[in-house]
């Protein structure tokens, strides 16, 4: 059977204290590290499990490709020292590998997307060598074609604390992708996947897509400060061409966890 399914994650940041994390990991010195007491990577990781299964209950035996959209790892950045797990980069390179290992083995192909620099210290391509990834280097943009769509693949696209636009955002956001490749005669494709602004969803105006995977990581001190009313809720996408003809656009299977109400205090 051909591939039509495509398996879309992003924004892990492990490696951050309020990202997603191995429940048990070994250091390179011996030193065992769990998540503990961390209530907020409890959840996380229960987040995660539970999308798994889902993903591997939605594909069934059928092939599907993994799509890992950037930043699967937090690294060093705006002073987050104090913020992190552990200070070495290949730590966090080694936590991503762990936790996505089960959802890569649920695929036959994966894919890899370069993120921001601040945050991955450019190691993809270690991390597609270390998930068996296509090609075995990561792209600032993938162009895959599957069940006779293009898609495009790519990590970033503008931020915003404004809820209200988020479509807004996402409909000018692929308006504009398309333009620019009809402009100069290119394959306009008709699904474009986008990560980094932390807040998942899709937009569909009916002849092309635009998926934007949630980050599986709370708000840290930079993120209060300049979102500070976003709350991010972590997300898997499975896109699902079974059943459709070439060339249709895929149903929509968003894995959403929504994050426990905040403590209010009662004075």
């Amino acid at each position: 059977m051909k591939n039509r399914l495509l398996v879309v994650v992003s924004d892990l940041h492990c490696g951050s204290e309020v990202g997603l994390s191995p429940r048990r990991f070994t250091l390179l010195n011996g030193n065992v590290v769990t998540i503990g007491d961390n209530l907020v990577q409890q959840w996380l990781a229960d987040q995660w499990e539970y999308s798994i299964a889902r993903v591997a209950a939605i594909i069934g035996h059928d092939p599907a490709t993994l799509l890992v959209n950037g930043d699967a790892t937090e690294g060093v950045h705006h002073r987050n020292n104090k913020e992190l797990i552990a200070a070495e980069m290949d730590r966090h390179l080694d936590m991503a590998k762990a936790v996505l290992e089960p959802l890569a083995r649920l695929c036959r192909k994966r894919f890899v997307v370069r993120g921001t620099e601040c945050h991955t210290a450019e190691l993809e391509n270690i991390l597609a060598q270390e998930l068996k990834a296509e090609t075995r280097t990561a792209r600032d943009k993938w162009l895959i074609e599957i069940a006779g769509c293009l898609v495009d693949a790519a990590h970033h696209m503008s931020t915003t604390g404004r809820a209200y636009l988020e479509a807004s955002a996402m409909g000018i956001f692929m308006g504009n992708a398309r333009l620019n490749y009809a402009r100069l005669g290119h394959t306009i494709p008709k699904v474009f996947l986008r990560a980094h602004r932390h807040c998942g969803g899709w937009f569909c105006d009916g002849t092309g897509l635009l998926a934007v995977t949630g980050a599986w990581q709370f708000l840290t001190r930079h993120g209060l400060k300049v979102v500070t009313d976003s709350i991010p809720s972590p997300t898997v996408m499975v896109l699902d061409w079974r059943g459709k003809k070439d060339g249709e656009l895929p149903e929509v299977h968003e894995i959403k966890s929504i994050p426990p109400k905040a403590e209010i205090t009662r004075v």
